[in-house]
């Protein structure tokens, strides 16, 4: 596991985790009300972290990552290093290219992935 490489500050880690949650949820389907009833908070409370207006509790990552379906690591923007093998698979490096295209092109790409996963089975 490694963090960023770059050293950022604060404000502009809890901007980068904001944007995180943001990408996470919308990938994922979900509205802002209905994360924000798993967690049992608002959802303007939601929008306030979304927006970086108000910093997400350390406390809420944990059931904020389980109600995304995600974990605190990804959401933190830790990568995970893959120490049972060297170098990272042709399919991993493709999801992570994935995971830097516009959102609405991710979704694409994920329905066409499920499709083909649907026909295989």
């Amino acid at each position: 596991m490694r963090w960023m490489p770059e050293r950022i500050s604060d404000e502009q880690f809890a901007r980068s985790l904001a944007k995180r949650v943001v990408a996470v949820r919308k990938l994922q389907n979900l509205t802002q009300a209905q994360v924000a009833e798993k967690l049992g908070i608002s959802q303007q409370g939601l929008q306030k972290y979304e927006r970086a207006q108000r910093r997400i509790p350390v406390s809420l990552l944990p059931p904020l990552a389980e109600a995304l379906n995600t974990t605190v690591e990804e959401l933190l923007g830790i990568a995970h290093k893959n120490h049972k093998r060297g170098k990272i698979s042709q399919i991993e490096e493709r999801f992570q290219q994935v995971g830097n295209l516009p959102l609405k092109t991710q979704r694409e790409i994920l329905k066409v992935i499920d499709a083909l996963l649907a026909q295989a089975s």
